[in-house]
């Protein structure tokens, strides 16, 4: 039982470890403008992806590769999602209030 435990946490792991890989590529891509917004998005997504796979079927040597790629993937595209969002809704100009106002 315990052992289960442990080995779904470092599954866990792995995938907010590719997760977040995406996130950062993405993010200095676009030199941080919305990475804050996206990084929950990227969580969501590469947990989504790597969880998807073993509920399809593949729980063998082959499913473990198959969600890593797929918690990669799934990051990817919805952290390109929330990007989009922020520029399609000009969430910039809604957030200037939060920001730090320069000197």
């Amino acid at each position: 039982m315990l052992v289960d435990v442990i080995f779904l946490i470092l599954f866990a792991a792995a995938w907010l470890f590719l997760a977040m890989l995406s996130w950062i590529a993405l993010s200095l891509r676009r030199r941080a403008v919305g990475a804050l917004w996206a990084a929950p998005f990227a969580v969501l997504g590469g947990i989504g992806g790597g969880v998807l796979v073993p509920l399809a079927g593949l729980d063998n040597e082959l499913g473990i590769a198959v969600s890593m790629l797929a918690a990669l993937l799934g990051a990817g595209l919805a952290c390109s999602m929330s990007f989009r969002a922020w520029d399609r809704f000009d969430l910039d100009r809604r957030f200037t209030k939060w920001s730090r106002r320069p000197r």
